[in-house]
């Protein structure tokens, strides 16, 4: 849970690259379980 926290404040700040906050983005929703097309569409990769 711990983890999960670090990850959303890397979303939330206004401090860190875009690069990061996405990347924390992807780990999320895929700790969620979504699939990893969704993921790469939420985000706007391939």
């Amino acid at each position: 849970m711990e983890q999960i926290a670090e990850l959303r404040e890397l979303v939330n700040s206004r401090d860190v690259p875009a690069v990061v906050a996405t990347r924390a983005r992807i780990v999320l929703w895929s700790g969620e379980g979504r699939r990893r097309k969704d993921v790469a569409e939420l985000a706007g990769v391939s």
